[in-house]
């Protein structure tokens, strides 16, 4: 059997101060950096298959531009674009890589000055430091993260905290081990909102960058997070909400982040080589047929121009539906994502350009008895809020902006079953033909 081999590169990709920090409204305008952005680019391979799993300390990454980096990639490195995982921490407090309307627009000048260019060097020099690795894993509860879905005494949802409601405790530390027996990285899986701060002013990669600063220290060896499904899971902070009100908030969280983690890590004790596969191809999800045209009419004047946020989602919702009336644009039956597996042995890695809900990652879990199925959200584009049917008679912040995506057509019902099935299906396609 042919080794195992991992390269890792991490580069700094902190912008100039007085960015736009994207998360909550289009006027946060940073005035210092409390910590550095970062990108750090696993480069796996074994025989004649190539793989890269990159995280990104930002908050979303528009699924346009993951398509142009992932293609430069490809065309530079010859990675396939199906085996590249460029996934976003989704920290609020850096720049603006996702270009969401009613959220601001897409910061070109960062983007094409620091991100993209610090990637392909992060790229080129974990390929250029692949070495020989073991792997080892654990698997651990923490309680850095809650259900945001708060359901108020007048039964409304808002987003605060909800300790009733589904959470997955579970964090993940994979780590690898050279011939020398030296641990040369790791990675966190856990599933939660970058929000510990708040709506700041400063530039940070929030919980999460405390949290691998410290099992860095700890291993000597470079640490990345990578963000399961969060879509329903915020930080539990001590002011009862999911957002915090300052940047303290990021390390009272991320030093319990940070005990956790390194509590894991410390019960990793059996380093085996094991086998790569990896593969990628397109999901498609059911959609149903557009709203009336009157009913969008009337929803798009409830907004004026000036709308932000969720507000502002609406109207662009109700204005695509009006356009795709109005230029004779035919419905379609389902929508397609695009869906990147890596497999380390039985770690499987699998990308959505969503905010997932936590339930729809323990479902699809749940379906391998022989697999630790590890979903990643923010990953390889951003396509808004995946909700479980369940939550939809509850409402919410998440519900509004799943119901309105900018989709000219909304996700078809039992959406969650349908995409759970078939990424499990994928899953299993992937890994048969990787054997």
């Amino acid at each position: 059997m042919d080794k195992l081999l991992l390269g890792v590169s991490k580069q700094i990709i902190t912008p100039e101060v007085g960015c736009n920090l994207y998360g909550y409204r289009p006027d946060v305008i940073s005035e210092k950096v409390e910590d550095d952005l970062t990108a750090t680019c696993f480069y796996f391979t074994q025989g004649d298959k190539k793989a890269l799993m990159i995280s990104v300390t930002v908050g979303s990454i528009a699924t346009e531009l993951y398509d142009e980096i992932a293609e430069k990639i490809e065309q530079t490195f010859f990675i396939p674009k199906e085996n590249c995982v460029i996934c976003a921490t989704h920290t609020h407090s850096a720049p603006n890589t996702c270009g969401e309307v009613g959220w601001g627009d897409l910061d070109y000048p960062y983007i094409n000055g620091i991100l993209v260019p610090q990637l392909m060097k992060g790229v080129a020099e974990a390929i250029e430091n692949r070495q020989a690795v073991t792997v080892g894993y654990g698997v651990g509860s923490s309680y850095v993260g809650v259900s945001r879905r708060e359901l108020t005494k007048e039964n409304v949802t808002v987003l605060g905290q909800n300790p009733h409601a589904c959470f997955d405790p579970r964090m993940t530390v994979v780590s690898f081990k050279n011939d020398a027996g030296q641990v040369i990285a790791n990675m966190i899986h856990y599933a939660c909102h970058g929000t510990a701060a708040g709506c700041n002013k400063e530039i940070s990669r929030d919980w999460s960058g405390v949290m691998t600063d410290e099992l860095e220290r700890v291993s000597g060896a470079v640490t990345a997070f990578f963000n399961g499904p969060e879509g329903d899971i915020g930080p539990r902070l001590n002011n009862g909400g999911t957002a915090g009100g300052g940047i303290r908030h990021i390390y009272e969280i991320g030093w319990i982040g940070a005990r956790d983690a390194v509590s894991i890590y410390k019960t990793i004790d059996d380093y085996r080589p094991l086998d790569l596969v990896c593969g990628g191809g397109d999901v498609a999800v059911s959609m149903k047929e557009r709203i009336p045209l009157e009913e969008a009419k009337a929803l798009f004047a409830q907004f004026d121009e000036d709308s932000i946020n969720s507000e502002c989602a609406r109207r662009y919702y109700a204005q695509t539906v009006i356009e795709a009336y109005e230029s004779g644009k035919p419905t379609v039956a389902s929508t397609p994502l695009h869906q990147s597996v890596v497999a380390l042995g039985n770690l499987v890695f699998v990308s959505f350009p969503y905010e997932l809900f936590s339930q729809i990652g323990l479902r699809i879990d749940d379906c391998f008895d022989d697999k630790r199925v590890l979903s990643l959200s923010n990953a390889n584009g951003s396509m808004g809020y995946f909700i479980t049917e369940e939550a939809k008679c509850r409402g919410g912040y998440e519900v509004d902006m799943f119901l309105y995506s900018g989709h000219d057509q909304p996700y078809g019902d039992n959406a969650d079953f349908e995409l759970m099935q078939k990424t499990v299906e994928h899953i299993r396609e992937i890994m048969r033909e990787g054997e």
